[in-house]
């Protein structure tokens, strides 16, 4: 059944991961692109799996053009994010899937947020600038750390920064604001 009807894509998952211990087993993350895929829908993926997502990449890689695979990257310190995302898997391992993806011809992004230092999110974009086809940036709220950045400042950088690799980025609007 195609449906070119719809435009929009299908995110899996800004508020959970797809790619949480337990889909491992059940594979639920790999049947809901399928059926998207069967139906000509859009998905996007977004995870802090790793490379348990990485069992994936044959279904995205076979449909690019209905494809994206991003993840969510806080942290260059990993004793930080360790004690933040005790969950997730490690950056490096992230950043490995998100290269491994970008090889794969998957068009792939980053969410730079929340934004816990502005010092380790510019970081992160000289580690992945060569391999990210967009950018997500941005910013910290209901969390006390928000204030120890200057937002203002972090915005022009982020800017510059990824103009100057010629990234493609998007700034969301709490971001824009400043």
């Amino acid at each position: 059944m195609e449906n070119d009807d719809e435009h929009r894509t299908i995110l899996l998952s800004f508020t959970t991961d797809p790619y949480q211990v337990l889909d491992v087993t059940e594979q639920l993350t790999r049947t809901a692109i399928q059926i998207l895929h069967e139906h000509n829908l859009k998905v996007s993926i977004l995870t802090k799996g790793g490379k348990r997502s990485e069992r994936d990449f044959d279904l995205l890689s076979a449909k690019p053009e209905l494809s994206q695979y991003g993840t969510t990257l806080v942290f260059t310190d990993e004793k930080m994010r360790s004690e933040i995302e005790p969950f997730a898997t490690s950056t490096e391992e992230r950043i490995e899937s998100l290269r491994n993806a970008h090889k794969a011809g998957i068009p792939t992004y980053v969410s730079l947020e929340p934004v816990w230092t502005a010092e380790q999110t510019l970081e992160l974009i000289d580690l992945t600038h060569e391999f990210v086809d967009l950018f997500k940036v941005g910013k910290l709220n209901y969390n006390k750390q928000h204030k120890n950045v200057d937002w203002a400042e972090f915005k022009r950088d982020v800017i510059k920064k990824l103009e100057g690799y010629n990234n493609n980025y998007y700034i969301k609007t709490d971001l824009m604001a400043y």
